[in-house]
């Protein structure tokens, strides 16, 4: 696999684009201090941030995240990188399905966990890549509440593109889908 683009993207929103994506890390108990859950808060995290609220497209905090993606796929152990998958608290606040919390499990977590281990099977060489870049799909869109699927508005991203070499050959592969919670950016399907 090629790509053609394989640094940062760096992007604004006409509108502006939230701070604070790594509070909303710190505030989902996300793997900030290299452990999961044990995060603990910064001065920034005191300012509430909307559950809407759209998030920057790129920030040092999801690049760290998009980080622990690479290594969790070329380790095929997909709990290293807990900490870009949409968090199972805003899942149930936001999901309108009978049980949210047994859907989050069975849905995004089992998904998740078994899309780090195929992208780890099928990709050769992944044990050997370097990190270079982390780029958020474009345009971000407006999910809007409808009926078993969301209760409140939310941003979401299609085909974000994780890039790194292999040997020095540049290469990617694509998240299929990221969606905003309290001006972060998380994985809500791998593939």
């Amino acid at each position: 696999m090629t790509v053609a683009f394989a640094g940062l993207l760096v992007a604004c929103h006409p509108k502006g684009s939230a701070t604070g994506a790594g509070d909303a890390a710190v505030a989902a108990g996300s793997r900030t201090d290299g452990g999961e859950g044990g995060a603990k808060a910064s001065p920034e995290a005191a300012a509430p941030i909307a559950d809407d609220a759209l998030p920057a497209f790129t920030s040092e905090e999801l690049v760290r995240r998009a980080r622990h993606l690479l290594e969790a796929i070329q380790k095929d152990d997909g709990e290293l990188a807990g900490d870009i998958v949409f968090p199972r608290d805003a899942y149930i606040a936001v999901k309108d399905v009978a049980d949210p919390g047994k859907h989050w499990d069975q849905k995004v977590l089992a998904a998740f966990r078994k899309d780090v281990h195929v992208l780890h099977k099928r990709m050769k060489g992944i044990d050997r890549a370097r990190f270079t870049g982390f780029e958020l799909g474009q345009p971000a869109s407006e999910a809007m509440p409808k009926k078993h699927d969301l209760l409140r508005m939310l941003w979401r991203a299609k085909r974000s593109r994780l890039a790194f070499t292999i040997d020095g050959k540049p290469s990617h592969f694509d998240v299929a889908e990221m969606t905003s919670w309290k001006g972060a950016w998380y994985v809500t399907r791998l593939r």
